[in-house]
């Protein structure tokens, strides 16, 4: 099960009609979506025009939409928004500080029953999860044990909305490098580490007690949640 699978399943469980992906670099997930509306966020579109064109054949629903190339900050501070989104995709820088940020703001333009899905939540291995500033930077540090696939300390927003968040509900599908659930509703926080914790934690701090720190849910466990929703 990848994150194309699981937005769409969200979507067509809920009949939701709004969805907004954050980070959405060659659009190998976005184009594929079936939502009515459907707005794309990113500082760099890795595709051209052409290619949104060819895909309106593909999938009907990319006929209407809407791209914005800039950086997620900007778009939420700079946005007048009309009316809540049912379903975003947060995949944009893969750091802790801007993860978390994506989210907080994501939170604020969120419908009462929406759904953020917010992806490289649970990283495979150390060099995946280095905290470096970009793909490319992690890329040039000749990491051991680097493949390419990087989701750096997104893991730590996780912590860190379990931890002071209690009006969420979080947790992360074991599945396409970690694929965090968030809906709103009361909750007593799941842990207690402070924002001082958070950021001192590392890839070794996950690792002893990752289905704990995470929420881990096996991809069984997806079925549940969507008759809930």
């Amino acid at each position: 099960m990848n994150r194309t699978e699981v937005i769409q399943r969200i979507i067509d469980k809920k009949k939701a009609c709004s969805y907004l992906e954050i980070g959405v670099y060659n659009g190998k997930n976005f184009f594929k979506i079936k939502a009515w509306e459907k707005i794309a966020v990113d500082p760099h579109f890795q595709f051209e025009k052409r290619k949104r064109f060819k895909w309106i054949f593909k999938n009907f629903y990319n006929i209407g939409a809407k791209y914005h190339e800039t950086t997620s900050d900007n778009y939420f501070a700079n946005t007048k928004f009309s009316k809540p989104f049912d379903v975003i995709f947060i995949d944009g820088l893969h750091t802790y500080a801007q993860s978390l940020n994506d989210v907080l703001n994501s939170l604020n333009i969120l419908a009462d029953n929406g759904v953020i899905i917010i992806h490289d939540c649970n990283p495979p291995h150390n060099a995946a999860a280095f905290p470096a500033h970009s793909l490319e930077h992690a890329g040039s540090l000749n990491l051991p044990g680097w493949t390419g696939e990087w989701c750096g300390d997104v893991w730590k927003s996780i912590c860190y909305l379990r931890s002071v968040k209690n009006d969420i509900n979080v947790f992360v599908l074991d599945c396409d490098f970690g694929l965090g659930i968030i809906t709103k509703g009361p909750s007593a926080p799941s842990l207690n580490f402070t924002e001082k914790e958070i950021t001192a934690m590392n890839y070794q701090d996950l690792e002893k007690d990752r289905k704990n720190f995470l929420n881990l849910k096996s991809t069984s466990y997806f079925s549940e949640f969507l008759d809930k929703i």
